[in-house]
């Protein structure tokens, strides 16, 4: 995703951010984020992962030093782009930067 493109066409209106998604609405919700933390990972989160029309943006609430992850979608020649998720990472997932994911170890089939 071009994450730059998207966000200036946020910022110009030509694209509208959906965080209307019931199940972004109660992730975020459970850890205690709000629409405007949602809004601005979007705007101002580093890309930790890119899927192609989706990516992985951590941010970090400035206030309160709270790290957490927004999952954001975008088709090309959509108007609307969509939060999809918004979590707080835990470290059995992620390293202590909270972004790079753990590696964990796998299970040999005999």
């Amino acid at each position: 995703m071009d994450l730059t493109r998207v966000r200036a066409l946020l910022k110009t209106g030509k694209v509208e951010l959906d965080l209307s998604l019931p199940h972004a609405l109660t992730e975020a919700r459970k850890d205690g984020l709000t629409t405007s933390d949602l809004d601005a990972a979007v705007m101002m989160g580093e890309v930790v992962e890119d899927y192609g029309e989706r990516v992985l943006l951590f941010y970090t609430l400035p206030d309160y030093r709270i790290p957490f992850h927004v999952v954001l979608e975008f088709f090309s020649g959509d108007d609307v782009t969509t939060v999809v998720t918004a979590y707080i990472p835990d470290r059995e997932h992620w390293e202590p930067d909270w972004k790079t994911r753990r590696q964990t170890l796998r299970r040999r089939k005999k």
